[in-house]
């Protein structure tokens, strides 16, 4: 039953020079292996040596292959057993003692043993009388509490005291490892606490704190260290609103809170306490949990999705008119004044803010889009600035915080800003001038770091004038204008906007259109684009998803698109001679046809007649399909 370590150094012939004794190093491995027994079997024996009136025993304890880890006994029984048992730290018992030893009976068996006298079979050993017992720990076997007396003649109690005292250090160690357990288990709880983001405080059911993490005594603005003990009462200057908890039983769920600390500084929070009750379902004390709220702001931008997606790249032209805007955006993108956008529907005025944010030192921050047209006047306010608890009927428990306030760090882009109600400009121009915001039916003064981008298709100046717009805000907002030219002032981008969108719209669609034929794009350069870039994408989206073939074609285009290119036909000059109203019209038809490709039912829609009506003519002008 040699174990493994020991038998190595048997073999290997490096043992010392008492081949029943471990060699040094080994020992000192088997010794730390063992902390824990020994740690708590040395109580046990120091008292058994210190009980027994005989001063003719002594004890030891091994480990579970029989190692010699610790003996106490008198001086002269401690050579004595030396000697005749070979009894010293590091003794390898299982190789130098029989088998019928109470040791290796103990360890061999897992149960208690004795063997007194001449039931030992080593003729060195027959003046003893051994005790030995198993020590155990979730049914396995640690080690073994042996009492050897320099007596023939069996002891009575001795088996049992050394069975009460191995059961003793059995419950020591269980006892033990449960508080080791126990102190791993708050280091990781510590460990968490001290690591989350929000403040954790613990009070008993008489207000008294009893822990605080670095985060909370931070916003709380005390030394965490000497909080511990103290009244939450004397820790802030205000009366803690989680002493309300403890006097009602209720605890609170995300409960917004403005704190202000001994130090002045102001936090706003979102707070959460909970009762703790004991197993009779006492209060004996609350937990506190306390976030800042800016915080929650930026994650819920996150997962709301707010921010912006586009980048300057995705502006697509070469024109020296929407290039020019571009260099004007980059330079706007560089600075943190409020930025005005001017320019018709559906021409990208919100790419561009979005272009500004992403190439801003603010392109981590939220991007805020409110569009001021679409909003109820009666709701517009409320949206922007956010409402208290209890603003108004119908109102979210606890109130809402506005799209500055989510905009805090950020940007946040007013489109149709020339839309906004008059009354709602009055509050717009405190947040333009001071970067402050008070929510509707509150009083809390909450300051926003945000960048203002408003855009608007209307003439600001205009409505400055028939007093639809405030003249104060119209200047704070017009700090850097950027003009975004209409489609119709940059047909030379058409071509290369169209084969981007048809890129996009391919993608999001699955589709394979490749591109558009020059005679389908020739009516697209004429055409007029009152809703500019967007009217384009949405022409082009409609195409693609009728499209049959590889490319766009006449066939796939609107009709009141190819009806204002028939007004113009191709450009060619020969079209506009003096010619008879009989011939125009035949000439018409003819033009018409071939670009709807013989296709009757589409040609009559074009040219506003019936079927029949598209037939006679063509008989009377002799035109064939």
């Amino acid at each position: 039953m040699i174990n493994k370590e020991s038998m190595e150094f048997l073999k290997t012939g490096s043992m010392a020079k008492d081949r029943n004794v471990l060699p040094k190093e080994l020992f000192e491995r088997i010794i730390a292996n063992n902390s824990i027994l020994i740690e708590n079997a040395k109580v046990f024996m120091d008292y058994l040596l210190s009980f027994m009136q005989e001063k003719n025993f002594t004890i030891i304890l091994t480990d579970k292959n029989a190692n010699v880890l610790e003996i106490v006994g008198g001086e002269y029984i401690l050579q004595r057993s030396k000697k005749d048992l070979n009894f010293l730290k590091g003794a390898i018992l299982n190789e130098s003692l029989d088998e019928k030893s109470a040791i290796n009976l103990a360890i061999k068996h897992k149960s208690p043993s004795q063997v007194c006298g001449d039931e030992h079979q080593e003729p060195s050993h027959k003046n003893w009388s051994c005790y030995a017992a198993p020590i155990m720990i979730e049914e396995e076997l640690m080690g073994t509490l042996c009492l050897s007396a320099y007596t023939k003649e069996p002891n009575a109690k001795a088996l049992g005291m050394i069975i009460a005292s191995a059961k003793g250090i059995e419950n020591q160690i269980k006892n033990h490892l449960k508080t080791l357990k126990i102190q791993e288990q708050m280091k990781y709880q510590s460990a968490i606490v001290e690591n989350i983001s929000e403040g954790f405080l613990m009070i008993d059911n008489k207000g008294v704190v009893t822990y605080l993490n670095e985060k909370g005594s931070k916003i709380l603005g005390v030394n965490k260290v000497e909080s511990i003990g103290r009244h939450i009462g004397d820790l802030v200057p205000f009366k803690p609103i989680i002493l309300e908890v403890l006097s009602t039983g209720k605890g609170y769920t995300d409960r917004e809170y403005v704190l202000e600390n001994y130090k002045g500084e102001k936090f706003h929070l979102l707070k959460t306490a909970n009762p703790i009750r004991d197993e009779n379902g006492e209060l004996i004390g609350v937990i506190d949990i306390f976030k800042e709220i800016k915080y929650v702001k930026k994650m819920v931008n996150s997962m709301l999705g707010a921010k912006a997606s586009f980048t300057f790249d995705d502006i697509v032209g070469d024109s020296s008119k929407i290039q020019e805007s571009i260099a004007i955006a980059k330079n706007a993108a560089q600075s943190s004044s409020n930025t005005l956008i001017l320019g018709e529907s559906g021409t990208g005025k919100e790419l561009f803010a979005q272009a500004i944010h992403n190439h801003s030192s603010r392109r981590n921050g939220p991007f805020i889009a409110i569009n001021c047209a679409a909003m109820p006047k009666e709701l517009i306010e409320s949206e922007l600035f956010g409402y208290a608890a209890g603003a108004f009927t119908g109102g979210i428990k606890g109130g809402r915080p506005g799209k500055f306030e989510l905009a805090n760090g950020g940007t946040i882009f007013l489109d149709e800003i020339g839309d906004m109600p008059i009354s709602v400009q009055a509050k717009l121009l405190r947040v333009l001038q001071d970067r402050k915001v008070v929510r509707v039916g509150g009083d809390n003064v909450f300051k926003v770091d945000v960048r203002i981008i408003a855009a608007t298709n209307k003439n600001l100046q205009e409505a400055c004038k028939a007093n639809e717009f405030r003249w104060d805000i119209y200047y704070r907002l017009n700090v850097l204008t950027i003009n975004v030219p209409p489609l119709r002032k940059r047909k030379e981008d058409i071509e290369v906007i169209t084969l981007h969108l048809i890129k996009k719209i391919n993608k999001r669609l699955e589709k394979v259109v490749t591109g558009i034929t020059e005679s389908a794009l020739n009516v697209l350069k004429s055409n007029s684009w009152k809703g500019n870039v967007r009217e384009l994408e949405n022409i082009l989206e409609r195409a693609i998803n009728v499209c049959e073939g590889n490319e766009i074609d006449i066939q796939q285009l609107p009709e009141n698109i190819i009806s204002e290119q028939s007004m113009i036909v191709d450009n060619n000059e020969d079209f506009f001679e003096i010619m008879s109203l009989e011939e125009m019209e035949r000439k018409l038809i003819e033009k018409i046809l071939i670009h709807c490709k013989g296709n009757i039912s589409k040609a009559s829609k074009v040219l506003s007649v019936s079927r029949n009506t598209l037939y006679n003519k063509m008989e009377k002008y002799r035109l064939t399909i």
